[in-house]
């Protein structure tokens, strides 16, 4: 019996620039490869942007072109909390070229206003003393329904019990 094992041999290093411009309200990032001087041709590189838990990849990988340069469209969109966006340019399981990353930060994220005026109002998502009175009301209404139950059926053992004497007496 035997196995077949296959090995990348990814010993060439390629070096990553990161460039922002904006050109006519376009946000456009140029990744420059060069590896041992030279640009590196058809080498797809992934463009992604840091979020809270993970990384979100923009786009698909553009593969760079006779110059070493993969030009990426950047979307308007992106919320960000003070404006500044960290992005990454990545070569990721390529066959000839080691896993490289370099990131640069930029002022292209659209600022996310948080509106906290309608904090003091009855919501779902509001703590025990502003939920929703109808919450409030079933609440009641169900923890009254199982403790009438439970108070039901302890009276009914005394009952029992009690009837259970006076059948002791009759005989």
């Amino acid at each position: 019996m035997f196995s077949i094992a296959t090995a990348f041999a990814q010993d060439k290093v390629a070096k990553i620039a990161l460039t922002f411009e904006t050109v006519d309200s376009l946000h456009v990032c140029k990744a420059f490869v060069t590896s041992e001087g030279q640009p590196v041709v058809e080498l797809p590189i992934k463009l992604s942007v840091k979020r809270l838990f993970t990384k979100l990849p923009i786009g698909d990988a553009v593969a760079t072109d006779s110059t070493g340069v993969a030009t990426f469209e950047f979307p308007n969109d992106i919320p960000s909390k003070d404006g500044k966006l960290t992005i990454f340019a990545s070569i990721v399981e390529d066959e000839n070229f080691m896993d490289t990353e370099v990131s640069g930060e930029v002022k292209w994220g659209q600022i996310v206003v948080s509106d906290n005026s309608n904090v003091d109002e009855r919501s779902f998502s509001a703590g025990r003393d502003r939920a929703p009175i109808y919450f409030i009301a079933i609440s009641l209404l169900i923890i009254g329904l199982i403790w009438g139950t439970l108070l039901y059926a302890v009276l009914q053992v005394f009952k029992i019990k009690r009837l259970g004497k006076l059948e002791e007496i009759k005989e």
